[in-house]
């Protein structure tokens, strides 16, 4: 009998197979993104890539902590963008309710960053769904600003700058009787209670995630009614001790990179919807592809036809995708047939591994437009620079 799989491994599991269909709305919605649309249009079909990448970061998040002994590398994030960015996903909600909704963020908070995006995205979240989904009437506003030293109570050096993330509704507030157990698991407030169903795990949660960041979260009764829930957290200055922020290239100016693509592309991959939308995707680049649905079918195709490079899925069925590689090797050599491995799961397999079976590159998924362009970029320089035209 196998043995029982701990439940940090199931997380883990779960987070892992999110990837696939994360990875397919991703993409879905930036070929969507390429065809015409308003401005409304544009706007909505934005919010909804950020609110995939905000699920795409936590399941990263999850693969990451239950990797036994794993340390992560910090990706840091401006403070002000992730408070704006998780505010503009909720701002539909609160215009379905006929709700107001604010944000400020001071100027002096600008240049503050965290290593702990993912994790204050999930603390302003679960703060603005309840704000939003309690509230009947009014509105909400959500604020950021830099703390002075000394206003942070109990921080053991003043020299560490702390901001604080404020979100304020105008609902029905906690009763102060309440307020004390509110932070316990299962817990709701009889407002919550008899009005919306849930299952008391938010705030909980939320003030687990805050604890971990080392911030404080604070709950108040303004005057004029309502909530205020504040989240102090310790934050860097850009540009001290540490380097400079990088963005990645962003999906819009993909169809303006340099160079040639290959012209016609192997896809191997035993998923229909990653499939539809790898091969729209290299459409997009005017890039002609064939379709393999496992590795012995791609062996197949690769004796019988000529492709410039090859999209390998590395978690198939069968003959996996470190066989396949190989096995392709053994039929063409790199510089005839560049090898580019997808995965959801390059932490459990290694660079080395993947040089040792034959790839020249590796994409992760949920994949990256510009990310896809580059490798195929490199192919065709590969293949450039081993068959030269003649003068």
């Amino acid at each position: 009998m196998a043995d029982p799989v701990d439940d940090s491994v199931k997380l883990a599991l779960l987070a892992h197979d999110l990837r696939t269909p994360l990875a397919a709305m991703h993409l879905t919605a930036e070929l969507i993104g390429n065809g015409s649309l308003d401005v409304a249009q544009a706007e909505q079909l934005s919010t909804l890539i950020r609110s995939i990448d905000a699920l795409t970061q936590m399941t990263t998040e999850l693969l990451s902590a239950a990797e036994p002994g794993a340390g992560t590398e910090q990706a840091w994030s401006r403070v002000a963008e992730i408070v704006g960015e998780s505010a503009d996903l909720f701002s539909v909600a609160a215009e379905a309710k006929d709700l107001s909704f604010n944000v400020s963020i001071d100027e002096t908070a600008r240049e503050c960053i965290s290593a702990q995006g993912g994790a204050l995205r999930r603390v302003i979240a679960s703060l603005l769904d309840n704000a939003i989904k309690y509230t009947p009437e009014g509105g909400v506003e959500v604020g950021l600003k830099l703390l002075q030293p000394g206003e942070v109570e109990g921080s053991p050096d003043d020299k560490i700058p702390w901001v604080c993330v404020s979100v304020l509704d105008s609902g029905p507030g906690i009763d102060r009787e309440e307020q004390a157990r509110l932070f316990r698991p299962f817990v709701r407030g009889q407002h919550g209670r008899n009005t919306v169903p849930g299952t008391g795990l938010g705030l909980w949660g939320t003030a687990q995630l805050i604890s971990e960041m080392g911030g404080r979260l604070l709950l108040g009764q303004p005057d004029t009614g309502g909530s205020r829930f504040d989240v102090q957290i310790p934050v860097t200055l850009e540009g001290t001790e540490r380097q400079p922020l990088t963005k990645e290239t962003s999906v819009s100016s993909v169809t303006d990179l340099a160079g040639r693509l290959p012209g016609h592309v192997l896809i191997v991959d035993d998923n229909d919807t990653n499939c539809r939308l790898l091969a729209a995707l290299l459409e997009s680049f005017g890039v002609t592809s064939e379709i393999a649905k496992s590795g012995e079918q791609a062996i197949g195709f690769v004796q019988k036809a000529t492709f410039e490079a090859v999209l390998l899925d590395l978690n198939m069925p069968g003959m996996s995708g470190l066989e396949t590689a190989e096995e392709l090797r053994n039929l063409r050599t790199e510089s005839d047939l560049p090898l580019i491995a997808v995965t959801a799961a390059l932490e459990s397999i290694g660079d080395k591994r993947l040089r040792q079976a034959g790839f020249q590159d590796v994409l992760t998924k949920p994949l990256s437009p510009a990310a896809l362009y580059e490798a195929l970029e490199h192919a065709r320089r590969l293949r450039d620079e081993s068959h030269p035209n003649p003068t």
